[in-house]
């Protein structure tokens, strides 16, 4: 099955890992980066094997020798191109970067296999269209017997796939903003998010979170507060949130649910107590 796709994002700025590629190893480091992402989205698609025959064959291919290529590699991996952990661990090259634009590209697709051991990013979370597969475990048939334990692991399989159902998937603006600001999302806090954005627009909630970090205010409860706060006043569109705050801005003298820039949540939930 090629999970591959027929073209990648290069951005216009890249940031100082490439310059420092390029600076080192001049455009001939900077052209076999570009080619190794090429490598990767256009055959797995979140990853690439890199081993020493692997390494000859992509230098040949590029009319290069083998080392020359390991060491840009190796140089691309010091400077967090690549993601070292994983290399080191299953000799494979990949990133954070690379998987977030590959599932991105790959969202309308009917389905998309991945390796789970393989991942750096929480993509069941987020895409609908993945099936993660199990690392595989090599199983002696002197001391196992193997249907007993293939029936457990069916079994663990389908617990699993159940649990992964009855977690709600959030827009991927959602998720992006909250792990990248505030923290990683755990099933309660997904529960949490899913739940207001069931009652409240997709703009609130992404008002709320930014508001919380705009007031290094980086937790679940403010952000809650904030979207409390406006729910019971019956605002539930950011066009209404907005209006509120307009018509409470230059007002020093009141201190006013509105003003979410200006409370932390413990004073936000006692105002809501004294409104009710």
């Amino acid at each position: 099955m090629n999970n591959g796709i027929n073209y990648f994002p290069l951005n216009v700025h890249l940031d100082d890992k490439f310059e420092l590629i390029e600076a080192e190893f001049g455009l001939k480091g900077f052209a076999i980066v570009v080619k190794l992402f090429q490598k990767i989205y256009g055959q797995q698609g979140y990853y690439c094997e890199w081993t020493e025959d692997v390494a000859l064959l992509f230098g040949k291919n590029v009319g290069l020798g083998g080392d020359a290529v390991s060491e840009i590699v190796r140089a691309a991996i010091k400077r967090g191109i690549f993601d070292s952990e994983l290399y080191d661990k299953y000799q494979i090259l990949t990133s954070r970067g690379i998987q977030e634009r590959y599932f991105e590209a790959v969202s309308r697709r009917k389905e998309v296999e991945v390796r789970k051991e393989y991942l750096l990013i929480k993509v069941d979370q987020i895409y609908k269209n993945v099936r993660i597969l199990n690392e595989n475990v090599n199983i002696s048939s002197k001391n196992v017997n193997i249907s007993e334990q293939k029936k457990v692991e069916e079994s663990k399989v389908k617990e699993k796939k159940v649990e992964e159902r009855e977690l709600p998937r959030l827009p991927v603006r959602i998720v992006k903003l909250y792990e990248n600001n505030i923290a990683p999302l755990t099933p309660i806090t997904l529960q949490g998010l899913d739940d207001w954005l069931n009652a409240m627009s997709e703009d609130v909630v992404e008002y709320a979170i930014s508001e919380a970090v705009k007031n290094n205010k980086r937790n679940y409860k403010y952000i809650e507060a904030i979207l409390r706060n406006h729910f019971n006043a019956g605002r539930t569109t950011l066009a209404e949130v907005q209006s509120a705050k307009r018509a409470y801005k230059g007002n020093e003298n009141e201190l006013s649910i509105n003003r979410d820039d200006s409370l932390d949540y413990d004073e936000l939930e006692k105002i809501m107590r004294e409104k009710t």
